[in-house]
């Protein structure tokens, strides 16, 4: 009798000690708040500069759409970079392709018209970091002169570990 409650005894133990050195490690890596800010070069709604039918080539030699995200605090954070259309925008998704560049390296590129629930990117920032994006629009079909496409981008952030999107 005595065997069975120091098996039982040392299993609790065992189990205790287990769950809250599960508990420490996870929260080791949850660790540190997160703070992040983003910085727009320009206005928050942006049109694309030319209209023009034009490739990639061409369109990686107009001005892109500049931003920033820092993350000020400790903490890993996970973010989405949302786009939107304006109202007064004539040229459709149908009509553009895009190439999204992180510190100069391209990470995102396609047609505007098959990214979903208007996510174009989703990342990861560590603490204490700064990135740099530049979007490139382009149109890829022939359009009237005085049309335009304007959009403007939102971010969702989040603690990493934490609940989703």
């Amino acid at each position: 009798m005595k065997k069975i409650i120091g098996v039982i005894f040392l299993c609790l133990i065992v189990g205790v000690v287990s769950y809250f050195g599960t508990y420490y490690l996870d929260q080791l890596k949850k660790s540190g708040d997160i703070n992040i800010t983003v910085t727009f070069d320009d206005t928050k709604t942006y049109v694309i500069p030319s209209t023009k039918k034009m490739s990639k080539e061409e369109a990686l030699k107009e001005w892109p759409y500049i931003m920033e995200i820092e993350n000020s605090l400790d903490g890993k954070g996970l973010y989405q970079i949302k786009i939107t259309d304006t109202e007064g925008s004539t040229i459709t998704r149908n009509q553009l392709e895009y190439s999204l560049y992180l510190d100069e390296k391209e990470v995102a590129s396609g047609k505007l018209s098959q990214i979903k629930d208007n996510v174009l990117y989703t990342g990861e920032i560590n603490g204490k970091i700064k990135q740099k994006y530049k979007l490139y629009i382009w149109v890829t079909s022939d359009v009237e002169k005085d049309d335009i496409y304007e959009y403007q981008l939102d971010f969702n952030t989040i603690k990493s570990g934490g609940p989703g999107f």
